[in-house]
């Protein structure tokens, strides 16, 4: 039987997100898989020096929890979700929107399935 996982974050623990050639975050993975049914659980931060705009495509279905921070989210033909800390939210793969990071720091605990 596989796991369970288990992760301490401290400083060395994050590695630069980069989209479009633009960091936009630092992330933290706790476990994944990129077999048949690829899934990713990790987090995700914004200290405040980074990029508080920039667009982002769901490539797969994405779960996302506010752990601190806020952000706007301004999904293509659909609506603008204003996320503060303890919202959830979940997205469908193949949707597109413009984050804007409205506090900070933020940081999220993301599942991607």
């Amino acid at each position: 039987m596989p796991g369970p996982w288990q992760t301490r974050v401290d400083a060395d623990g994050w590695e630069p997100m980069e989209l479009s050639g633009e960091i936009v975050g630092e992330v933290h993975s706790l476990r994944s898989d990129n077999g048949e049914r690829p899934y990713e659980v990790g987090l995700w931060r914004v200290l405040g020096d980074l990029p508080a705009l920039f667009a982002y495509d769901f490539e797969q279905n994405e779960t996302i929890h506010v752990l601190e921070g806020a952000v706007v989210i301004d999904v293509e033909g659909g609506p603008t979700l204003e996320l503060e800390q303890g919202d959830i939210a979940s997205f469908a793969a193949g949707s597109r929107a413009v984050w804007r990071i409205s506090q900070t720091p933020f940081r999220e605990l993301f599942v991607l399935s």
